[in-house]
């Protein structure tokens, strides 16, 4: 049996949390930090998502499993940037929100890996410049340049 990974990312944000929330699932604000995609869902439990890219392509896409406005978010993760992660079978994303004084902390967790996949490798390195470029895009109006 594979031991199950997990990856977990806080970052602090100093916007208020319905600011943040609509980050997380505007595909508007999306399209700025998640490598040119959209995030396109009802984001309705059991609704299907997908970061849409150029050209209609799913960058990633799943199941939303739980939403709790302004809170919680928890979806199913199937990658599809590359022919290794497509092979992977689907992980899971939870964004968790909180206040945290005059700021909004996030917390992303990516868990339910078979091991350290291609979408494991691929996604933690991805996490951080998105989570980042997310804050700057809150906090200054301005995502980060993309790599």
């Amino acid at each position: 049996m594979v031991k199950k990974i997990e990856y977990t990312y806080d970052i602090y944000i100093a916007a208020p949390l319905g600011r943040v929330w609509k980050g997380i699932v505007d595909g508007d604000m999306t399209k700025h930090y998640v490598y040119g995609t959209r995030l396109e869902s009802a984001l309705t439990s059991g609704a299907p998502y997908a970061y849409v890219g150029d050209g209609g392509f799913k960058v990633v896409d799943g199941e939303i499993l739980e939403v709790e406005h302004e809170k919680r978010l928890v979806m199913t993760w199937r990658a599809h940037w590359d022919d290794a992660v497509g092979k992977d079978r689907a992980s899971r994303v939870s964004y968790e929100l909180s206040t945290a004084g005059p700021t909004t902390k996030l917390r992303v967790v990516h868990d339910d890996f078979d091991g350290q996949t291609a979408t494991y490798t691929g996604s933690i390195a991805g996490w951080p410049l998105m989570l980042s470029s997310l804050k700057s895009l809150l906090e200054t109006g301005k995502a980060l340049p993309p790599r």
